[in-house]
């Protein structure tokens, strides 16, 4: 079905489709975030109430604020200047007042002033912060005048309460209600009772108290002197509920605690320096995304996925990310298995796709979610998020060697080695897909847009669906298990375990491997028909071992044909291919991590040369990224010269697995082997591209102890010096 919305938005049948609002897409957006709480801002720091636009202020999966713009005799300010700080916790905006005629000036009684007020004569210093369910906003007016005046500044706001879902279009059957706001002196109390008969309120809170308070507007009427600075404060708290204790902090209170809060949170990290500045640039922006999209649940930080879309743990987006930084965070796996393993399902639900021994797809709290009007409660519909957890276990346990992790997770592994085993649907020993909730997600790999897995001919192909990446992870996935398995003296599971593995690469090289393509086919359908078509997807296979020696190298060199790289990295559908589309979602768009993936993978087998064009496209696409951010996707266009990567208009931006990509690359480059037992770190055949001369680690983490490392590049490979050692651990290079 498709239907012409408001703007001319285009809505497709797909129910979980991110609409694209031809407004808010040309305007460049200001991220804050902590925890679940966070706002999408525009470059003046203003939340602009727009059609289809995502600006707003959020927390639990609700936008509380849809509107906060700051006025100036209601005209809006000249943007001067926006950056948001290296650590990522402030926003700071410069703005000036726009030209004032004489006849909109206000005198002391509010009649005409004799003068106008020359645009660029007040200046308005805008700091903005977010912590604990609070919005901070101080706005430091100074006059540069060189006589007295007036002013009038406004705060223009509303709240819509709109669940994050309402905000990316998804139909609503009913809405709750909105009750009165409640005006004193200083604060308003806007609030909103849902169809979960829960209370959603946000509460302003202004300092000084505005001349004119109302439900939408609070006006301050200043007299300024010349070099005279005002200081106004707004403060916006976020409940959902009954209000907690949580106490309001006044701006730079709030703004120390939440730059102390990441300091802590950094501490233990590891530390990259290295010879090029744009790679330092990116690396260090990386690291800030990573912290912002880090959320505190019970066992440590975990990530979200991205913003503003997905500020939720996803299963197969937090086990990636976190596979993508283990060397660097090993903490972030360690709360993310342990998350993810608290909430695998223990029983079925047609729903949400729940099978006993199935780890969560994504996790909401919002209305929608407390209605069951999505299923995301937590939903269960991946096929791929319980091997990567396995997955993840295995390489968390060779880095640290945490027996104590493995005997608390051990009955969790096993919950998935059983449903990896028995469910239904996994029919000639494929791992496989097929939905079950009526309001489910029908493509349930990493591609799950409505028609991301086809025929060549360009039609859908029928459920049990077996993606070729979801093989590459179950064939890990069993290795992972008998890693672990290994470690708790479980010994006849580890060799069935691995028995299981060989037993999948054969069956795998059977049925997906297209002779006259040289490559695999994207999937096999409920007929066991493959789906000839040459995607991305394969690269997965080279990431985890899967392919054969030979075949990978075949695998490489066709992801790197013109018709799947375009100068900056791997288009997720060829050219050729009948539904490709650079614009789309997953049918020709580049996705970095898709292709860090197989650039990952190309390392693993050898395949150096085209390893490092892969490495080297995705820097060169970093300079054209604002910020050096890697965004959650671009689009798919053929790279030309003196341009940069064309943008995806709703992609996220910070995208958590996008953030780790630079790390994923990294530890490629290093070849690192990792054997936490025998408590020696390898450097396997360690290699750096043409334009990086060096890189310092410091900080790196092998079971108990830590490593300062500087590679530096040779003529043939890498050398690597061991700077400092704190513990034992043995270094091994192999060139």
């Amino acid at each position: 079905m498709m239907a012409a919305g408001p703007d001319d938005d285009l809505v497709v049948g797909d129910r979980y489709y991110i609409l694209a609002s031809s407004v808010a897409a040309d305007l460049p957006r200001l991220v804050l975030k902590h925890d679940d709480a966070f706002l999408v801002a525009d470059r003046r720091g203003d939340f602009p109430s727009l059609p289809g636009a995502e600006f707003g202020f959020y927390a639990e999966g609700t936008r509380f604020l849809h509107r906060l713009e700051l006025r100036v005799y209601g005209r809006k300010p000249l943007l001067l200047n926006a950056a948001v700080s290296d650590d990522g916790v402030e926003a700071a905006i410069d703005l000036a007042n726009a030209d004032i005629p004489d006849e909109e000036m206000l005198g002391t009684s509010g009649e005409p002033a004799p003068a106008a007020l020359p645009g660029r004569t007040v200046r308005i210093h805008r700091l903005v912060t977010v912590y604990r369910h609070h919005l901070y906003q101080t706005a430091i007016v100074e006059s540069f005048a060189r006589e007295a005046h007036w002013l009038e500044v406004a705060w223009e706001f509303g709240a819509d309460f709109a669940d994050v879902f309402d905000v990316r279009g998804h139909p609503r059957r009913r809405r709750g209600v909105d009750l009165p706001p409640c005006v004193d002196r200083a604060a308003v109390l806007l609030r909103y009772r849902g169809c979960d008969d829960v209370t959603r309120a946000a509460a302003l809170h202004f300092a000084p108290a505005p001349t004119r308070l109302e439900a939408g507007r609070a006006v301050h009427t200043l007299r300024l002197a010349p070099g005279e600075r005002v200081e106004l404060g707004l403060t916006v708290r976020a409940t959902v509920g009954a209000p907690t204790a949580l106490r309001s902090l006044g701006r730079p209170a709030a703004l120390a605690e939440r730059r102390a809060l990441a300091a802590q949170r950094r501490a233990g990290d590891t530390t990259i320096a290295a010879d090029h500045p744009a790679f330092q640039a990116w690396v260090d922006r990386s690291q800030s995304d990573l912290q912002l999209l880090m959320t505190e649940r019970a066992d440590g930080l975990v990530p979200d996925a991205g913003i503003p879309w997905y500020v939720a743990p996803f299963g197969r987006d937090s086990v990636i990310t976190a596979l993508q930084i283990l060397p660097f965070q090993p903490d972030v796996a360690r709360a993310t298995l342990a998350f993810l393993a608290h909430h695998q399902a223990s029983s079925e639900d047609a729903f949400t796709d729940a099978e006993p021994g199935k780890i969560l797809h994504e996790y909401r709290t919002g209305e929608l979610a407390a209605c069951r009007e999505i299923p995301f409660v937590p939903y269960y519909g991946s096929v791929d998020a319980t091997p990567l957890f396995l997955v993840l276990l295995g390489e968390y346990l060779r880095w640290t060697g945490d027996l104590p992790l493995a005997r608390a997770l051990w009955p969790a592994a096993e919950r998935a080695l059983a449903w990896m085993a028995r469910s239904p649907v996994h029919g000639g020993g494929f791992l496989r897909y097929q939905r079950r909730s009526h309001i489910g997600l029908e493509h349930q790999g990493w591609k799950d847009s409505q028609d991301a897995i086809m025929h060549a001919a360009g039609e859908p192909a029928k459920a049990p669906i077996a993606v070729v990446e979801a093989q590459a992870y179950h064939f890990a996935a069993l290795l992972g298990a008998a890693r672990a398995a290994d470690v708790l003296g479980h010994a006849e599971v580890a060799r069935e375990c691995r028995r299981g593995a060989e037993a999948v690469r054969e069956r795998f090289e059977t049925h997906f491997w297209m002779p006259d393509e040289r490559f695999y086919a994207l999937a096999l359908d409920g007929a066991d028909a493959p789906c000839r078509v040459v995607a991305s997807n394969p690269g997965h296979c080279l990431w985890t071992g899967l392919a054969r020696a030979d075949r990978a190298e075949a695998v490489a060199r066709r992801l790197l044909a013109e018709d799947m790289f375009t100068g900056w990295g791997l288009r997720t559908l060829s050219a050729h291919e009948r539904l490709y589309n650079p614009m789309s979602y997953h049918n020709g768009s580049v996705w970095p991590h898709d292709t860090a993936l197989a650039a990952a993978g190309m390392a693993r087998y050898g395949l150096v040369e085209p390893f490092m064009t892969l490495v080297t496209g995705l820097f060169q696409a970093v300079h054209h990224m604002e910020g050096a951010r890697l965004p959650e996707l671009f689009c798919g266009f053929p790279r030309a010269e003196r341009h940069g990567p064309t943008r995806y208009p709703v992609a996220c931006a910070p995208q958590a697995w996008a953030a780790g990509v630079v790390f994923h690359l990294l530890g490629a480059m290093m070849g690192f082997e990792a054997d936490a037992g025998e408590n020696r770190l390898t450097f396997l055949h360690p290699r750096l591209p043409p334009w990086l001369g060096w890189v310092e680690i410091r900080g790196l983490r092998l079971a108990r102890s830590r490593l300062d490392v500087r590679v530096t590049r040779g003529r043939e490979s890498a050398a690597v010096e061991l700077l400092s050692r704190t513990g034992d651990a043995e270094i091994v290079v192999r060139r």
